[in-house]
């Protein structure tokens, strides 16, 4: 058994399964079926198996209409391309803005891209390499996908308002993100886009732009949860 939070909750993590408080906390998942539409390649799930890509920790905790979830990605390559969650947008929160969401790395490495959507000008992307500990904003207007590089589990922590439902249709559409990363760390373009600008950062810089800073979600949510208002008023931002 792995200890992730000792407090404000006690969170810990044995195999794909978590405890909150002692509790086993249930998650949804994934199955390599249901990434297909979104991969580089076309794939034969006979051949690897209906495996589970990834697990969802729902509602581990919440308040002022907020949550904080939990995803473990494990460590798996298929045709050459690492795990990653499907991706998704968010609606408007308000005005032309949506609703933003914070990361936070509590085992493992991330990759995050990132991309807005601008008819004019094509799709802008922002390649994001995180490690343990770091926490990103994904701010209003982008959409995102999380990948896991490496072959040890990736488990992140997320807060966001809870009265939304994500739009996963660009991602559908287009058959996946701008770009697909790949188990030797090259990005392929997704020629379904067209790409006006991309980037590769590191989280504090994309902070930094939006001037927000964390240490801790879990922690600061509990401590002080007025911080995290723009979740749900990204003007606030």
């Amino acid at each position: 058994m792995e200890t992730i939070y000792s407090n404000p909750l006690h969170i810990e993590l044995s195999g794909p399964k978590l405890f909150v408080d002692g509790r086993d906390h249930a998650p949804s998942v994934r199955k390599l079926s249901e990434l297909g539409d979104v991969m580089l390649n076309d794939i034969e799930v006979e051949k690897h198996g209906d495996i589970i890509m990834y697990y969802m920790f729902r509602n581990i905790d919440g308040k002022n209409g907020l949550r904080y979830d939990i995803t473990l990605i494990p460590g798996k390559k298929i045709m050459g391309e690492c795990a990653k969650t499907y991706g998704h947008c968010h609606p408007i929160a308000e005005g032309k803005l949506t609703y933003p969401e914070i990361y936070q790395v509590l085992e493992g490495n991330a990759v995050f891209i990132l991309q807005t959507e601008s008819r004019s000008k094509g799709t802008d992307v922002s390649v994001i390499d995180a490690k343990k500990g770091d926490i990103l904003l994904i701010p209003p207007n982008h959409c995102h996908v999380s990948i896991n590089p490496g072959n040890e589990k990736l488990l992140l922590g997320n807060l966001v308002a809870d009265d939304f439902e994500s739009d996963y249709r660009i991602f559908k559409t287009n058959r996946g993100a701008a770009y697909y990363y790949m188990e030797n760390g090259a990005l392929v373009h997704n020629t379904n886009y067209f790409i006006g600008k991309m980037e590769r950062i590191r989280p504090k810089e994309m902070n930094g732009r939006y001037g927000f800073s964390c240490t801790d979600i879990l922690r600061e949510f509990h401590s002080n949860p007025g911080k995290f208002e723009f979740l749900k008023k990204p003007s606030l931002l």
